[in-house]
């Protein structure tokens, strides 16, 4: 039988509980560069209550806000867990430097919440150390493929991961460091026929233990704000605002042949009936 501290941990690891802890600890500065509680949007919740399994591949429209829901909930491990090691890959450096401030923010912000001061022991521009807790927090970026490789890591977040130089080495090298009984998730906007639309289509496939997620922006924005970005970005919008997983890599990224031309192809393709087999 489990004991009552078991079953709290549990309970608080649950995704309800993760929800929970997020929304009464953490701040977050919104689109109108305001400080507001955390509290988690429609997709965010549709993810982390509904979707959310230990091995996931997010494909999405830009500024959905996964990033800020999967930097808190590892910062939850951050200031909970003992002896856990979060590690976030961003595809280069300013973007590495902005995720780990927001980091280093929602645990301000739970320190102002909770009237209580987190002894940070190193407290650097890559990595934090809870010396309460002997966790870490290391973020780092995609043009060092080995960083992460030599680390047990109890939660990994590739962010952005269509736009490394070469996400396979990443995959083999941090992707095989998670425990695992640990959190992987890879998370980005599309950026064209690569490495990763590859790793895509054999999630989709079931060839990689990851769970595929398409979150469309409709999702997400209103239908005044897209009629809006329409007008304003023109052919350049379905690569910021996709419907569809094919529609984000076909208007994304550097291509050989006309994307146009390639939608089209691709759409007589599946229109085609089969051919009976004799």
């Amino acid at each position: 039988m489990s004991t009552f501290a078991e079953m709290l941990e549990l309970t608080n690891n649950s995704s309800d509980g993760i929800k929970k802890y997020i929304e009464r600890n953490f701040d977050i500065v919104n689109k109108n560069s305001e400080i507001v509680p955390f509290v988690l949007n429609p997709i965010q919740i549709k993810y982390l209550l509904f979707d959310m399994s230990g091995r996931d591949i997010i494909l999405k429209a830009r500024q959905e806000g996964f990033s800020s829901l999967i930097l808190a909930r590892f910062t939850k491990d951050f200031l909970t867990k003992p002896n856990s090691r979060s590690v976030v890959v961003a595809d280069i450096d300013e973007n590495a430097i902005e995720l780990l401030d927001k980091v280093k923010f929602y645990i301000r912000s739970y320190e102002e919440k909770n009237k209580v001061k987190v002894p940070l022991k190193y407290n650097t521009r890559s990595e934090i150390y809870n010396e309460a807790n002997n966790a870490r927090y290391s973020i780092g970026t995609a043009q060092n493929t080995e960083f992460g490789r030599s680390k047990t890591i109890t939660n990994l977040h590739l962010s952005e991961s269509a736009f490394y130089p070469n996400l396979e080495k990443i995959l083999a090298g941090a992707g095989q460091a998670v425990v695992p009984n640990g959190y992987f998730v890879i998370e980005t906007t599309a950026n064209g026929f690569n490495e990763f639309k590859s790793f895509w289509d054999d999630s989709v496939l079931g060839l990689t233990g990851f769970k595929p997620l398409f979150y469309r922006a409709s999702d997400f924005y209103s239908e005044e704000f897209l009629a809006k970005k329409k007008v304003e970005l023109k052919r350049l919008y379905p690569q910021e605002y996709p419907d569809n997983p094919q529609e984000a890599f076909l208007t994304s990224g550097s291509q050989f042949f006309d994307s146009g031309a390639l939608r089209i192809y691709l759409e007589e393709v599946q229109n085609v009936a089969p051919v009976p087999i004799i």
